[in-house]
């Protein structure tokens, strides 16, 4: 189980030691110089920054967990289908003349 908040100070050493930057620009380096006419590359060199960010939603709202429940009671009150009478056929060919 996750304990505590993930800004503690040795999180923060730890991602400061991770260095994304120069990853990325190695990666894009080197497709630029495979296709030196690509115009994104050359964009992307110029604008590098940190692109992981938390998600702005969250993923259970009130409104969604009510239908989640609604949905699950009302699945577990639906009776299984049971297996078919033996001659179950011929009594729908007799109702159907």
């Amino acid at each position: 189980m996750a304990k505590g908040k993930s800004s503690r100070k040795s999180n923060q050493e730890h991602y400061k030691q991770y260095d994304y930057e120069k990853n990325r620009r190695a990666r894009l380096e080197k497709i630029a110089k495979a296709q030196p006419n690509n115009q994104q590359v050359q964009a992307a060199l110029k604008n590098i920054h940190y692109r992981r960010k938390a998600p702005k939603l969250r993923a259970w709202t009130p409104a969604k967990k009510e239908l989640a429940e609604m949905n699950a009671l009302a699945a577990r009150d639906i009776p299984l289908q049971t297996q078919p009478k033996l001659g179950y056929a011929e009594e729908l060919k007799a109702a159907m003349q």
